[in-house]
């Protein structure tokens, strides 16, 4: 953005092709062409009620003796966390085991039966979970990949009269073997470049 004189307000005329729209979509197991700029990958289905994205961090601060407030340059990330809590409406046995983290999906003549393990192995980790949204200014979507997800509360049901139930699941990311040396968080935002 160019440097201009401060007021009061912060609209301005580029306001309008910078707005975040719209609940957007969940997909797993994403992939990008950097070539041709194409996302593909499986849709987990309907939502209802949003979706919610959220990255923390714990930071602390270095103390210095004598220094009273925090010194530029000694802030230290001892902790982050990266989460996507999808609210899915459409109910599918594949989803109903991505709730539990750590269950297999097995058949029968009729009936797909989620089972519970008791463990998690490295093989109940999607390779990626994905928020794929739009901005008002541009064709591109916006989407946050969030690499080696696991759902990390469970199953939570609420069926009710007169409404349809949601499955809410909360995934988070987890550092894999390539990031463990470096501590860095699994966790990429693809944010469309602006149009000029």
């Amino acid at each position: 953005m160019a440097i201009e004189q401060v007021k009061t307000i912060g609209y301005n005329a580029s306001v309008p092709d910078h707005l975040l729209l719209d609940a957007g979509a969940i997909y797993k197991n994403v992939t990008y062409a950097e070539a041709t700029g194409i996302f593909s990958g499986e849709a987990l289905g309907a939502t209802q009620g949003g979706n919610e994205f959220s990255y923390s961090q714990e930071i602390r601060p270095i103390p210095i003796d004598g220094v009273k407030g925090r010194v530029k340059g000694l802030q230290v990330v001892d902790s982050e966390e990266a989460v996507l809590t999808v609210n899915l409406l459409e109910q599918t046995a594949a989803n109903l085991k991505l709730a539990i983290a750590g269950s297999t999906l097995t058949s029968d003549t009729n009936y797909d039966v989620i089972t519970p393990k008791g463990k998690i192995e490295a093989t109940d980790y999607l390779d990626n979970i994905a928020y794929v949204g739009r901005v008002s200014g541009s064709s591109k979507p916006v989407v946050i990949i969030l690499e080696n997800a696991l759902s990390i509360e469970g199953l939570n049901l609420k069926p009710e009269d007169k409404k349809e139930a949601v499955l809410p699941i909360k995934f988070a990311a987890h550092i894999g073997p390539d990031e463990a040396t470096t501590g860095v968080l699994p966790v990429k935002i693809y944010f469309p470049k602006a149009t000029v």
